[in-house]
Parts: structure tokens; C-alpha cells; sequence
């Protein structure tokens, strides 16, 4: 038996420190390491409160904690006899630490000391990184050990003891010395192992009386020096024992060799000498400890064995099979040519390693399960394999025998393989997710062909078993009428080509009904003779159901399952061929929700949902089964309703009549989740005949016309007039010019003056006009609506805004004008924006104007919501020392209670007021209370549109402080209003100032 090697499990630098207190303990446990052949062992006295280790080999002291720990959560009773084979195999304890890590621990065994009375029970415990398939059985060796350690124990017990109880108990000490030593001669005896120890400090060498038996030394005879032990050794081993001696002086690195020592009077023996080096506290190396076992007889039977291989070795190479021989650990001990040859590798590269080495680790683990059976059963094994490393199947036949096991390999690779192909085609037959049938083709040819395969899938697919089909023809599962055109396809093409491919629906036994891709070839038993049909088929009946939902979600929608827009256009496209053909006129409606926007901001989009799906349901159940209902997107729904009647004016009726009844359908409340909500639609209507109309022109119309039904105040419905179309294209052409003329700075400001009662000067509104260079100076009335729609209004705004500014500064150095201001028009649009009270504050920057010489004038819808919103920005427009008017007041959303709330510094009384002040008694009388009013609240009162001096002698004596109108100026451009302030005639500098 080779030496157990404890780096295997620790390092030298481990051992150097994993010695215990008690030396003869470790020394004891390293023999019983020799004894079991295992690479660690361990002594445990299970001591109340807590086990102690009191010998240790081959493990460090962190290990042999670790160790401790696993005995005590491993076994109820640790100190009972007890084993774990393999730990890494062990359910629940092989993740423990010392089952991982690089130095693992496989198998643990517990064996129980005898101990004497009234002392604590305790076990030697025996590791190795190997597992083991059976714990070692305690042969005559390892029960002296046992004995031994029991005695050892007791004496080092007995030992505490005396020291305790006083001097008196040192003879008795000292007997039981001697009587230890004793049993450790009779244990190294019966092991055959001696020890020695040599102190280097003194260099004084002291061995037992087995390690001076061992070297043939006479009884009393001992070994003076370490010198004196190397010479014994013959001269080839000398050199290095003294080197091995040294390093374990110096570096406490531990030895184990198999030398041959010279004894006298005899043949020399060959022994097993080990070492370890004993450190201080300090680390410092104090003494080498070691032992010497004899051998001989170990070698000498593998030197039998030797000459018993060689005897074998003609014999062995007769066999033509690959054939190889294992020892009991399954490593290589033999091969012949053959298995060289099979395993691809040499007898030199194979011997002593494993059979398994060079294998994955799955096939290593399917090798060494039989292997190591039939060697602890004495049972051969078979078994067949795939090697990757070597490309092929073989195999595997191992017979026992004493020395381990005789192993046949047999390459099976082209068995497997006829094997596979075979289970393949099998398999893919009969198990095959596709369905599979055979007909014999029939003798004459114009017999049906009769089923004599079908595979699992078919029973699955058909519900039809192999009993109820077999003889039959596939006409049984066929339904002529509708496949007769692909069977005739099926026919041609087997006809030509010896297959076909077709989509066929088949019936189940149930009389169901499924979609299948079919494919049939024939199988011909000549070049003119065919005797077999192969069919294949696979269930497409998912596909097909998934093919009309993608199909069904193209053309409908999803909420509420109406044609989409791409179905309407296509149902219109055909509706307008119709027309066409047949002279009849129909009718598109364009319908959209009025305020949906609220509904959805106010009970959630759910609830939106809900009445989308609602409103669709109604739709249905208003039009006739011939018309289309579609959903275009969000609120808007599109009915087409064709074949109308031959005579437009009739056709236009009973489109009214329809839309009608939509508009009367849709205005009943809706119930939504016990909510009760009132919808109303606009509705547009548009005609169609033949192909005079474009299918986008149409939805234009009836789109328009919606937006126009919008226009008169929504709840109704408006029909297509081409003047909506002009009105729309011409708007669309002033947005363009808009864009174009911003762009290229088309725009001018004129400023109207507003007076005071003595017809001064007071202030001016800036009023834009655009510069157009075809069509002259356009009105503010002929572009601000479209600038509104579009948005450009906010540019344009903020231009007037900034020019008005620039022109405060200009006048500041003016006396004529310095004392001015300018009153601008905000828009509902600009004044919401959320950036305006920003864009306000950087133009009085940017100009450096007086901010109270700057006047914003509001109109009245913007009261009409957002209030909260509206008077915060107005206040932070107020504290910016802007000043605020209320144009056209009295004409709009203002009350006495919101009008309090505004910070305000003037009211304008509108202009419809003023030009009937003098005729309507209403007119005089809404103009007195506007006054009135504004005078309560500590406001000015501007009247605009005043063209008479009646007219401004009526206001003035009803208290109104400032005038605008005609009477005095019309809009004036810059230059024309400076000529009549006479700027530049009053300037500061001219003055002296």
C-alpha cells in the first residue's frame, strides 16, 4: 500500500500546525492512518461542554474543527460507531464546508473507543478525499490502535489528575508512563511501524524499540545519531534522506519515502520512512518526528506480481480484442495492442491512472458505479457507452478477479448507428407530431388505394384508432363537395411529379372538422409500378384560426369590433364601383362625439371605453343590415349607406331621414356602470354617385361638414356645401401666406389714439395689418381667425407685443410722448400659454420700458373656464406693474362676483354698445351701468367704435374718462401718428434738459 499523502487534504505549512498537545496522540493517529489507508485521522474526546481533538494527521486545526462539526450535526450519538461512505452523494450534509472547497473530504468514519470507567467516551474518526463504497472494517491493527489510544487517553487523564492532587502521585505517574510506553512498543510491534524523535536543539536521536528491531539492531543496540541512521540506508538513498533531514530542520517540510536500509546479518528490507517537524509557539522547528515501517513484504508481493504481469503478458497478447486489466482502485495495470489502438493512447500514457481520467465527468460517473460494483460484489458487468473523447461507441465487459478487474472494449459504433437510424425512423414514424398515413396502392387502376399505416398523431388528430381506419380508403375522412378542386390539383400533381402538396379540411371521428397541410409521395416498387402513398400532414387548424384573427385585426377594430378605416375604404371602393354600375346614389356620415374629451378627464378612459362600445351598439341597430358602421379612431364613427335611390333629391332625403335617426339615437342617456351619461354627436353628411367622387374627397366632405355641424353649436347635423370646401381651401392658402409673411416681416403696426374728455392724447392701441405684396394691406379681420386655427397666432402675437415695447422705448426720450402708452390685444391662445408671463417680463427687460406704460387687453372668453389659472397669471402680470384691460366688456362670461376678483385697471365698453347709444334705450342703459360700474370699482372706462360727437358727449356725461374711434383718428401708422404728436419737436436735449 502506497503512503497516504496529507498534502492531499493540507498543506506542509498546515501540518506544521495542526500538531495537538498531545504528540503521542498525533503519532497515534497517523499510524491509524496507515492502518486504514485513509489520508487523515483524528482523536475526539466527546467531553461535557464541548468534544476535544486531542490527536490529529493529515488535517489542519480549522479542518478538524469542521470535521467535529459534521460528526455532531451528521449522527445523533457521535460517539457511536457510525460511517457516511460518500459525503458528496449525502442528501442533506453535502454542502457542509468539509464536504467543499478545494481540499474535500468524501468519507467519514466514526469508530468508538473502549475507555476506562468514569471517563469521557471517545472515537477515532478516519477521512479521506476519496469515498468509499463500505467503511473499513477494523482488522487487528487498527484494534491495537484502538486500544492504544484508549490507553493514551486514560493516562493523560490519570496525568491531569495527579497533577492536581500534589507530588505524592508521581511514582504512580511514572508507572503508568511505563506501562504506555509499553503499549505503544506492543502497538509499533504488531503494526510493524517504529518511531524516533530527534531534539535539534541537543541532536539527540530517540526511537522505539519496533524502530531499532526494524534496522536489525540487537536488543539494547540503538541508533546514536542521525548521521548513524543515514548510514544504515543504502548509499543510493543516503544523499537524499540527508536533503529530506535538512528541509525539515530548516523549513519544517514534511517527508515520506519507500528506501531500502541495510541490516545486518541479513538481506536489506525495504521501508516506508516518514517525517514531521514539531514547531514551538513561536514557529520555531524544535524536533523532527518520525516513523519507519517495514515493507518488505509489500514489495516482495509486487514483485511477484511483476513477474506474474510478465508471465501473463503472451498470453494477453493473444487476445484480438482490446483488453486491459485495472487494480482494485479501476486504474490501468495492463494493456494489450488492440486497446491501445481503441483508446487512441499508449501504455506508457495509461498505466496507474484511472480507467476513467480522460472522460467527461457524467460518463466517468456511469464507468465507475459498475466498476466499483463488480469489484465489491466479486459480479461481472456490462455496459455500452458513448466516448466523445475517442469518437465511438463501445463496449464495456468487466470480469473480478483478485487483483481487480480483466476489462474487454469492443467498438460498437456501426451497431449503434444501424441501431439509431433504425429507432429514428421509428420514432419520427410512429411519434411524430405530424400525422402519417399509408395506402397500398390497389391492383387495377381504378381501385382505391386502402389504408395499412397510420401513427400516433393520426389517432390524435382524428380520433379515429388504427383498427377503425386500417383497409379503409381516405375517402372516409374526406368532404368531396367542398375539396374536389384540390384533389383534383393533388391528383394532377402526383400524376407528374410523384407528389403533391394541397391545404385540405378533414374529418374527425366526431365529425368536427380541421384544416391540414398535406403532403403526398408515392413509393414505387418499380419505374413504372407504384405501390405505396405516403401522406404527411400537419394540423393547421391554429394557423388558419390565427391567420383570421390577424385577419379580422387588420379590418376591424379592437375596442368595438366595427370595420376599420382600411375596411370602409375598401367597402367604399366597391360601393363607389356599385354606384357606378347601377346609377345608385348613397350616402356618408362622418360622427363625432361632442366633449368626449370631459368624459374621458373626468370618469377615467374605461368609462370612455365603455361608451365607445355603446355608441357602436346604437349605430348598429340604427342603420340597415346593408350599411357599413366603421370606427375611424377615438370618438369618430363613419356609416356608409349605398343604394339610396336613382334620384339624388331622394337619396338626400332618406340620408337626412337616416341621420336623423342616428342624431335622435345617440342622444338618449347612456348607462355606464350605473352612470348616467348624455352624449350628444355632430354629424356630417356627404352624397356619392358613381365614380365621380374620390374616395379621400368623400371623408373630406363628410369631415368638413361634421366641423361645420360643430360650428353652429354641436347636437346637430350639417350636409356638405362645396362653399365649406372654398372656405377650407381659401383658409388653407392665408395659413401658408401667414407662415410666409411672418417669415419675410410682411406685418406692420398702426396705433389708434384714445382720448381724453379735452381730446388729448392719452394712449394708443397697437392694431396689427399685414403688408401683403400682391393683395396691399389686409385686415386683421381677413387673417387673425385662420392665425388662430393654426397656431401662427402666438408668434404673431408675441411680434406685436415686442414692436409695441420697442416703441415705448423709442418714445421715452420724447416729452410729446414719453407720458404714452400702448394697449396690445392678447389672444385666449397666447394669454394660456405657459410660458407668456415669461415672455411679457423679457420683452420689458430686453426694452427697458416703464412696465405701467405697457397695457394688455383681455378678452371675455377668457372667463369662460380655467378661472383659477386665468387670475394667477394675471396677477403675476399685475405685479410685474403691467397694466390690465377687459376689452369688449358686457358682451362675453363676465359677473359682478368674477369681475371683483380680477385684478383689473380698466374696462373698454364694447363697441356694438356705443353705436347705438343715442337709438336703443338697452344700449344707453348697459352703457350707463358699465360705467357705473367701472367707477365703483375704481377703474377707467374707455368707449371704442366712438364715430360722433353726440355719441361722445352721451358717455362723457355719463362719466366716461377716454375715448377711440373714428371721431377722432382712424388707425395711423407709425409714421403718420409721431407727425401728429409731433415727435422730435419736444425732445429733451432740445429743451436744455
Amino acid at each position: 500500500m502506497n503512503a497516504p499523502d496529507p498534502a492531499s487534504l493540507s498543506s506542509a505549512a498546515d501540518l506544521a500546525q495542526a500538531t495537538s498537545a498531545h504528540p503521542d496522540l498525533d503519532q497515534v493517529a497517523q499510524l491509524a492512518c496507515h492502518a486504514a489507508g485513509t489520508r487523515a485521522a483524528m482523536l475526539v474526546e466527546w467531553a461535557l461542554p464541548s468534544p476535544l481533538v486531542l490527536g490529529l494527521f493529515g488535517l489542519t486545526g480549522a479542518r478538524g474543527q469542521e470535521a467535529l462539526d459534521f460528526c455532531l450535526r451528521a449522527f445523533a450519538f457521535p460517539e457511536r460507531d457510525a460511517c457516511i461512505a460518500d459525503i458528496s452523494a449525502h442528501p442533506t450534509l453535502s454542502g457542509h464546508a468539509l464536504a467543499t472547497g478545494l481540499q474535500q473530504v468524501r468519507f467519514f468514519q466514526s469508530l468508538a473507543l473502549p475507555v476506562g470507567p468514569q471517563q469521557p467516551t471517545a472515537s477515532l474518526i478516519l477521512l479521506d478525499p476519496q469515498g468509499r463504497t463500505a467503511p473499513v472494517q477494523p482488522g487487528e491493527n487498527l484494534q491495537v490502535l484502538a486500544a492504544l489510544a484508549s490507553g493514551l487517553l486514560g493516562f493523560i487523564r490519570h496525568h491531569e489528575q495527579l497533577l492536581q492532587h500534589g507530588e505524592h502521585t508521581r511514582s504512580q505517574n511514572s508507572h503508568a508512563l511505563r506501562e504506555s510506553e509499553s503499549r505503544l512498543n506492543l502497538t509499533e510491534h504488531t503494526a510493524g511501524v517504529g518511531s524516533w524523535s530527534l531534539d535539534l536543539a541537543s541532536g539527540q536521536l530517540l526511537h522505539s524499540d519496533e524502530f531499532a528491531s526494524i534496522l536489525g539492531l540487537q536488543p539494547g543496540e540503538s541508533v546514536p545519531s542521525t548521521e548513524d541512521m543515514v548510514l544504515r540506508c543504502n548509499p543510493e538513498w543516503r544523499n537524499g534522506i540527508r536533503q529530506r533531514l535538512a528541509r525539515c530542520a530548516q523549513d519544517g517540510q514534511a517527508f515520506d519515502e519507500e528506501i531500502q536500509v541495510m541490516v545486518s546479518g541479513a538481506a536489506p528490507k525495504w521501508v516506508r520512512t516518514v517525517g514531521r517537524a514539531v514547531r514551538a509557539p513561536d514557529g520555531q522547528v524544535l524536533r523532527i518526528e518520525g516513523a519507519m515501517q517495514d515493507i518488505s513484504a509489500q514489495k516482495q508481493a509486487q514483485q511477484e506480481t511483476t513477474l506474474l504481469a510478465m508471465r501473463l503478458t503472451t498470453t494477453l497478447a493473444s487476445i484480438t480484442e482490446a483488453f486491459v486489466t485495472l487494480d482494485r482502485q479501476c486504474c490501468f495495470t495492463y494493456l494489450n495492442q488492440e486497446s491501445e489502438r481503441l483508446l487512441q493512447k499508449s501504455t506508457s500514457e495509461l498505466l496507474g491512472l484511472e480507467v476513467w481520467h480522460d472522460f467527461s465527468p457524467a460518463l466517468a460517473q456511469r464507468l465507475r458505479e459498475p466498476l466499483n460494483r463488480a469489484i465489491q460484489s466479486n459480479r461481472r458487468v456490462e455496459l455500452e457507452d458513448h466516448f466523445p473523447t475517442l469518437g465511438k461507441w463501445l463496449e464495456v465487459r468487466a470480469y473480478p478477479f483478485a487483483e481487480g478487474l480483466a476489462v474487454y472494449f469492443r467498438d460498437v459504433t456501426e451497431r449503434r448507428r444501424s441501431q439509431e437510424q433504425l429507432m429514428l425512423l421509428e420514432t419520427s414514424v410512429a411519434r411524430l407530431n405530424d400525422i402519417v398515413a399509408i395506402a397500398e396502392a390497389g391492383p387495377g387502376a381504378d381501385e382505391e388505394p386502402r389504408i395499412v399505416f397510420v401513427n400516433d398523431a393520426f389517432e390524435l388528430h382524428t380520433g379515429y384508432s388504427r383498427k377503425e381506419v386500417l383497409g379503409q380508403t381516405p375517402r372516409m375522412l374526406l368532404d368531396l363537395d367542398p375539396s374536389n378542386a384540390k384533389l383534383k390539383d393533388l391528383a394532377a400533381g402526383l400524376q407528374s411529379q410523384r407528389r403533391a402538396r394541397t391545404e385540405l379540411m378533414i374529418r374527425r371521428k366526431n365529425g368536427a372538422w380541421f384544416w391540414v397541410e398535406l403532403e403526398v409521395v408515392s413509393v414505387q416498387s418499380s419505374a413504372e409500378e407504384v405501390s405505396h402513398w405516403v401522406a404527411v400532414g400537419r394540423d393547421m387548424t391554429q394557423r388558419k384560426n390565427a391567420e383570421d384573427m390577424i385577419r379580422h385585426l387588420a379590418f376591424y377594430d379592437a375596442l368595438t369590433d366595427l370595420p376599420n378605416r382600411q375596411l370602409l375604404l375598401d367597402r367604399l371602393q366597391h360601393a363607389l364601383a356599385e354606384s357606378a354600375r347601377t346609377g345608385q346614389f348613397g350616402a356618408l356620415m362622418f360622427i363625432d362625439l361632442d366633449h368626449f374629451k370631459i368624459l374621458n378627464d373626468t370618469l377615467g378612459h374605461h368609462m370612455g371605453d365603455q361608451l365607445l362600445q355603446k355608441v357602436a351598439q346604437r349605430l348598429l341597430q340604427s342603420v340597415r343590415k346593408t350599411d357599413t358602421v366603421a370606427r375611424l379612431g377615438g370618438d369618430e364613427f363613419v356609416v356608409m349607406a349605398d343604394d339610396l335611390s336613382t334620384d339624388g333629391e331622394a337619396a338626400a332625403y332618406k340620408a337626412r331621414a337616416l341621420a336623423e335617426k342616428v342624431l335622435n339615437t345617440l342622444r338618449e342617456p347612456f348607462q355606464l356602470n350605473g352612470h348616467q351619461h348624455f352624449a350628444t354627436p355632430s354629424i356630417g353628411v356627404t352624397s356619392f354617385c358613381g365614380n365621380q367622387s374620390d374616395l379621400g374627397e368623400l371623408l373630406k366632405q363628410a369631415d368638413l361638414a361634421m366641423y361645420q355641424a360643430k360650428t353652429l353649436g354641436r347636437n346637430t347635423l350639417c350636409f356638405f356645401d362645396p362653399a365649406m370646401q372654398a372656405s377650407v381651401s381659401n383658409n388653407a392658402a392665408v395659413g401658408a401666406a401667414l407662415r410666409e409673411g411672418l417669415r419675410t416681416h410682411q406685418f406692420v403696426v398702426h396705433y389708434q389714439p384714445q382720448v381724453d374728455r379735452d381730446g388729448a392724447i392719452a394712449s394708443v392701441e397697437a392694431l396689427v395689418r399685414w403688408s401683403h405684396p400682391q393683395r396691399g394691406l389686409i385686415m386683421p379681420n381677413d387673417f387673425i381667425p385662420v392665425a388662430e386655427d393654426t397656431g401662427l397666432i402666438l408668434p404673431l402675437g408675441q411680434w406685436v407685443l415686442e414692436t409695441a415695447c420697442a416703441q415705448l422705448a423709442a418714445w421715452e426720450n420724447d416729452r410729446a410722448t414719453n407720458e404714452l402708452s400702448i394697449s396690445v390685444n392678447v389672444s385666449v391662445r397666447q394669454f394660456r400659454h405657459p410660458d407668456f408671463v415669461d415672455m411679457v417680463m423679457e420683452a420689458i427687460q430686453h426694452t427697458r420700458i416703464r412696465p405701467h406704460k405697457l397695457k394688455l387687453e383681455l378678452t371675455e372668453s377668457l372667463l369662460a373656464d380655467r378661472m383659477e389659472i386665468t387670475i394667477e397669471k394675471m396677477g403675476l402680470l399685475k405685479a410685474l406693474g403691467v397694466t390690465l384691460s377687459l376689452d369688449d366688456f358686457g358682451v362675453g362670461y363676465s359677473s359682478l362676483s368674477l369681475l371683483k376678483r380680477l385684478p383689473l385697471d380698466q374696462l373698454k365698453i364694447d363697441k356694438g354698445f356705443v353705436a347705438d347709444v343715442l337709438t336703443d334705450p338697452s344700449d344707453a342703459a348697459i352703457s350707463r351701468a358699465i360705467i357705473a360700474l367701472a367707477q365703483s370699482l375704481g377703474l377707467q372706462v374707455v368707449a371704442e367704435g366712438v364715430e360722433t360727437i353726440e355719441q361722445r358727449d352721451f358717455l362723457a356725461s355719463q362719466g366716461c374718462g377716454y375715448f377711440q374711434g373714428f371721431l377722432f383718428a382712424p388707425p395711423l401708422s407709425i409714421a403718420e401718428l409721431d407727425e401728429r404728436l409731433g415727435v422730435g419737436r419736444s425732445l429733451f436735449g432740445d429743451a436744455g434738459l
